[in-house]
């Protein structure tokens, strides 16, 4: 059972609807997820084919949506891409470090057949860095070291181990294996940046067609016209759906069964959703009351059991979001 902020219980017979009130109007705000982005452009372009002649757009034509668009998504894929191809240059740059560690483990265990244990001045002619035979943290310390050993091997023959795999070919191996992978990585990291730099550049001259398309058409269109739902945009006369609440809080209530929720005032908020999960027994999100506060108790959980929960704000335009997610554990 859940409880306005004033006590009242909400759900009993003859509980008055909370009282609306006045929101503001439409903004047609463009979204900030580009996915989403590239949707609502699909959409402008579908109204554009119906109505771009009717309505006498000039200035923000299909022609022109659609090619900013398509140039957009080429960005964002080229930025996918580099992405791609970027995280496959830090795997091999990974596995080629690896095969250094393992190397100088090698190495080490080899050496210290003839060096002892300890670190000596012996350790450090051989290329071993900071007064410790450990495997140096920093991976430019760990190329530096398989070059040193290379280069003590080649002056000490003896001390290789072809059954240890501690030879001076494997470090020339190693060293170009990892040398070549950084390169690499470093080029591919380079590609990346300005895949993004092109992507970005990319959205914002879609992003200002776009907005001034919105533009043209709140000179051209009434506030009232339905044609602007063509587009995918709400009527400048619609009401503006509510922002999600940004703050949420539960706290074990002080009976049995019983939570205590509060978040933050959303803005143009008439009304408030509270939404629970029952982690381990629901399957999906419940809608369990409606209140028009910012603050909320329920009753009658399973004691024990760990209890998510959300909230969402609406008005006549619509309902948001969801809010931030709280977990309480049921006393």
């Amino acid at each position: 059972m859940a409880y306005f902020g004033d006590g009242s219980r909400f759900g009993e017979s003859g509980d008055p609807p909370p009282p609306p009130r006045k929101t503001g109007m439409a903004s047609n705000r463009l979204p900030q997820r580009n996915d989403r982005l590239f949707s609502l452009g699909d959409h402008m372009l579908t109204g554009l084919l119906e109505f771009e002649g009717p309505i006498e757009i000039a200035q923000n034509t299909h022609a022109k949506l659609s090619a900013t668009l398509a140039a957009a998504r080429a960005a964002e894929q080229d930025f996918g891409d580099a992405q791609t191809a970027r995280k496959a240059a830090n795997a091999a740059l990974s596995t080629s470090d690896n095969a250094a560690k393992v190397f100088i483990t090698n190495a080490r265990k080899r050496l210290s057949k003839f060096f002892g244990e300890r670190y000596s001045t012996e350790w450090s002619a051989a290329g071993w860095p900071n007064g410790s035979t450990s495997t140096p943290p920093a991976q430019d310390d760990r190329l530096a070291l398989v070059e040193n050993i290379r280069l003590h091997l080649v002056d000490h023959p003896a001390h290789e181990s072809v059954d240890m795999d501690v030879t001076a070919a494997i470090a020339a191996t190693v060293k170009a294996t990892m040398t070549t992978a950084r390169g690499v990585r470093d080029v591919k990291l380079t590609l990346q940046n300005q895949a993004r730099q092109a992507r970005d550049a990319a959205v914002a001259t879609l992003r200002r067609r776009m907005t001034g398309l919105i533009a043209e058409l709140d000179t051209l269109l009434d506030g009232e016209d339905a044609r602007w739902y063509a587009f995918g945009l709400s009527r400048p006369a619609d009401e503006d759906r509510p922002e999600p609440p940004t703050v949420m809080t539960a706290l074990p209530g002080s009976a049995p069964g019983a939570i205590l929720l509060d978040w933050d005032d959303p803005l143009r908020a008439d009304r408030l959703r509270v939404w629970v999960f029952i982690v381990g027994i629901d399957t999906d999100w419940r809608a369990v009351a409606t209140v028009s506060d910012s603050d909320a108790m329920l009753e009658d959980l399973p004691s024990g059991a760990t209890v998510k929960v959300r909230v969402t704000s609406a008005n006549a335009a619509g309902e948001s979001a969801p809010g931030p997610e709280a977990e309480v554990v049921v006393p």
